[in-house]
């Protein structure tokens, strides 16, 4: 695991509410709900017939994703710490547009690499660059041990899980099944990206390991799998992101979500 150094002290300045409030609610019922498939062709006819690319995507994700951990860590920050750990594919990708947010609002980010950097996809790439760019977070230049990583958490007020997204149908791989398992062992809040890492996004099935988060934010439209009770426990609440597809894109594939996010960007999902 590759980490990035925080030239700042960490500060422990607020308790995490996992369920923060203050945003639209809408009933699950009221939602379509999509599978990993049908989210895939989502994105695609998105870039390939819209022309709305990968990195719209991922600003408008990785903003949402700050503006909930914003609101989990008391609406201010106030250098609370906040470990992000991230994978080479277009969730990590979010994760880290999430970081440099919540940096730029006053937050201690520390994001954790559990991949490849060579092998990251070209949104991860792009983000990292602007981390180092705009100096939030400089190289460590060394792998991070499961002890370094240990003690990043235990300094954390707030984990993102940022390693796999809805494409996974089985446990993490590698090393992103052990940074699942050492951020779990931590007992630290944990903000999950869309579906949390060894979720099943279609069926709900909760591999082994698998990320428990205490929230997640689903992105565009809500995943069934998330929804399935046999995954309750590792989804905690429930929260949904728009990506800013256009609903033309939606209806083209049969898919109504007109009026989802009338009221704002983000909305609290009740079952």
């Amino acid at each position: 695991m590759a980490a990035f150094q925080v030239p700042r002290a960490w500060v422990g300045a607020s308790a995490v509410k996992a369920d923060p409030g203050g945003f639209p609610q809408r009933r699950a019922s009221e939602i379509p709900a999509v599978t990993g498939h049908q989210m895939r062709e989502i994105q695609r006819v998105a870039q390939e017939d819209y022309g709305y690319d990968i990195l719209q995507i991922t600003e408008n994700a990785g903003r949402s994703v700050a503006v909930l951990a914003l609101a989990m860590l008391g609406g201010k920050g106030k250098r609370q710490g906040v470990v992000v750990l991230f994978g080479g594919g277009n969730k990590g990708a979010v994760g880290l547009c999430a970081a440099r947010n919540l940096a730029n609002w006053g937050f201690n980010v520390r994001p954790v690499l559990a991949d490849v950097e060579s092998e990251a996809s070209f949104a991860v790439k792009r983000q990292v660059e602007l981390l180092r760019l705009a100096g939030i977070a400089e190289p460590g230049g060394a792998d991070t041990s499961e002890i370094i990583l240990e003690d990043y958490l235990g300094r954390a007020e707030l984990v993102i899980d940022a390693l796999i997204g809805y494409g996974l149908e089985g446990p993490p791989p590698g090393v992103a099944a052990a940074a699942a398992d050492i951020a779990v062992a931590s007992g630290k809040p944990i903000l999950a990206i869309d579906v949390p890492t060894g979720v099943n996004a279609t069926t709900g099935q909760v591999s082994s390991p698998a990320i428990k988060a205490t929230t997640t934010l689903m992105l565009d439209l809500p995943k069934k799998g998330v929804l399935e009770p046999g995954a309750a426990t590792a989804v905690g609440h429930l929260y949904l992101g728009d990506l800013g597809i256009p609903l033309r894109v939606h209806e083209s594939l049969g898919i109504h979500a007109e009026n989802v996010f009338s009221e704002g960007p983000i909305v609290r999902i009740r079952r």
